[in-house]
């Protein structure tokens, strides 16, 4: 019997749906796990197209709890196609092994995408293209950044379950002996710093207020930038970092309250303005 072996556009195929369905059919139940068996779809019908009991089986196998970061964990996807490749060639690989496999790579990988994407890579593009856009509102800057992130994501995660194929179990190996958490760590450093960075350069919160007596004026602004430049962004930053670590802040949340610190800080020269109450009109914070 010649060995079966599945054919390049089917690993594509597989690869393309991942990308398009990877979070539907989404429940606490199984999470990831009916966008990956539909993945596997043309894999499976390549070895038991004419077998529609073993096929049954198969997607038994992989309708169990899955979740991972859906563009590095995609290297799960290659090992567990190599593994159903060398099962259905005789190999003695069983459901458990299979799941197995699948639960202890799903985790790690889980922990480096999410330092490399929201930590890392996405800051560091947003910061990119917020430059661009600059205060004139440059239409090339979310251009960039939709372009870009697209073509990083996409080539990662084709390369990454490319590798995770050819390469089965053993890549595994590969990245145990480099570190899991080396690597996540470093991730998450560069990420820190990136933000901080993107917080230093693109928030401004200039204080209006100053003090006037004769020829005599004092700056609130000046004096503070003498003591530490964009002191009071890093204030704002470090109170909507502590919200959101220590009283559970949502992201919507964080923004009211920028929102609602922007409103006080103005609110006074509107109502001046609106009121033409001339005393009002100067008193603005920011």
């Amino acid at each position: 019997m010649a060995e079966l072996k599945i054919t390049q556009n089917e690993l594509r195929r597989s690869w393309w749906i991942w990308i398009f369905f990877n979070l539907s059919a989404f429940s606490m139940e199984r999470m990831q796990a009916p966008a990956f068996v539909y993945m596997m779809a043309p894999i499976l019908r390549r070895f038991y197209g004419d077998d529609p009991e073993g096929m049954k089986q198969a997607l038994r196998r992989h309708m169990v709890f899955f979740n991972t970061e859906p563009q590095t964990g995609v290297i799960v996807h290659g090992v567990t196609a190599a593994l159903e490749e060398q099962r259905i060639n005789g190999a003695p690989i069983d459901d458990d092994m299979i799941n197995g496999v699948k639960a202890g790579i799903m985790g790690p990988m889980a922990g480096i995408g999410d330092s490399m994407i929201p930590g890392t890579l996405i800051p560091i593009l947003l910061a990119i293209g917020m430059s661009i856009s600059g205060t004139n509102g440059n239409p090339a800057g979310p251009i960039f950044y939709a372009i870009s992130y697209l073509a990083i994501i996409l080539s990662l995660s084709y390369w990454l379950f490319m590798f995770g194929y050819r390469y089965g179990t053993t890549s595994m190996r590969e990245l145990a002996a480099g570190g899991f958490a080396k690597v996540t760590a470093s991730f998450v450093v560069l990420g820190l710093v990136v933000a901080g960075g993107v917080g230093a350069s693109i928030t401004s919160l200039p204080l209006a207020l100053s003090y006037t007596s004769g020829e005599l004026t004092i700056n609130l602004q000046q004096m503070l930038d003498g003591i530490m430049p964009q002191l009071i962004p890093l204030l704002l930053i470090l109170w909507l970092w502590w919200g959101m670590r220590f009283r559970s802040w949502s992201i919507n949340k964080a923004l009211w309250m920028v929102f609602l610190v922007t409103l006080i800080g103005f609110l006074p020269s509107l109502l001046g303005q609106l009121f033409n109450i001339p005393w009002l009109v100067n008193l603005s914070i920011f």
